[in-house]
């Protein structure tokens, strides 16, 4: 009996610590994106998301996988500028997965 405790309890350490390096992968996450709001500067987004996975072309923007999902980040004029701000994000399914 008491080796069933002490190995449960091994066990249960094990998948605790399992699950904490998981959600420390450092991999973004939609919720995380949500807490960027209208207004936000480019250059704390870029503090806490790193850089973008990609950019947009004729728009300012920054595009970050997320999943099966893009993020894409549009920023209000300055070009090129971590001083920009965000004026709004979407959310959408990738077309294209990547394997």
């Amino acid at each position: 009996m008491k080796h069933h405790v002490i190995a449960a309890a091994v066990l249960t350490a094990i998948l605790c610590l399992t699950l904490l390096a998981a959600c420390g992968s450092g991999e973004p996450t939609l919720r995380d994106f949500e807490a960027i709001k209208e207004g936000t500067p480019r250059s704390e987004v870029l503090e806490k998301f790193g850089e973008p996975d990609s950019g947009l072309s004729g728009f300012f923007g920054d595009i970050y996988n997320c999943g099966d999902q893009v993020v894409v980040i549009y920023y209000e004029v300055d070009y090129g500028s971590d001083a920009a701000t965000v004026s709004k994000i979407a959310v959408t399914e990738q077309q294209i997965k990547n394997d």
